[in-house]
């Protein structure tokens, strides 16, 4: 091994140093969500979630992502920690997807409210 054994800070998201690194994670004014999707994405998400079969879909989704039993007990503080971490990330999943299902009903109530008038 080298003197170091991780990725020296200043290295992280293009040389900028920890304000850098920070903006990178920092919300997003109109995507709070990192991966938000666009917005005919989300319109089409939102039109989806109306119908039967697809709010079934989404039901599902959350399933398998908010709805599992969380099982972060691990026989040592790694294994905790790596499961936590993998739940975390199953859990992300399901944040942009309820993310993106409510910017696409607020575009569809926009459409529908400009349609009204």
């Amino acid at each position: 091994m080298g003197r170091r054994d991780a990725q020296p800070l200043s290295s992280l998201g293009g040389g900028g140093g920890w304000d850098e690194l920070e903006a990178m994670f920092a919300p997003r004014e109109g995507k709070p969500v990192q991966g938000q999707p666009g917005d005919e994405t989300a319109l089409f998400l939102a039109a989806l979630a109306r119908e039967a079969r697809g709010r079934e879909l989404v039901e599902w989704l959350m399933d398998i992502t908010f709805r599992q039993p969380f099982r972060a007990t691990g026989r040592t503080m790694e294994e905790t920690a790596l499961l936590a971490a993998t739940r975390q990330g199953i859990e992300g999943v399901g944040e942009v997807i309820l993310n993106a299902l409510a910017h696409g009903e607020a575009l569809l109530k926009q459409r529908e409210q400009r349609s009204a008038t």
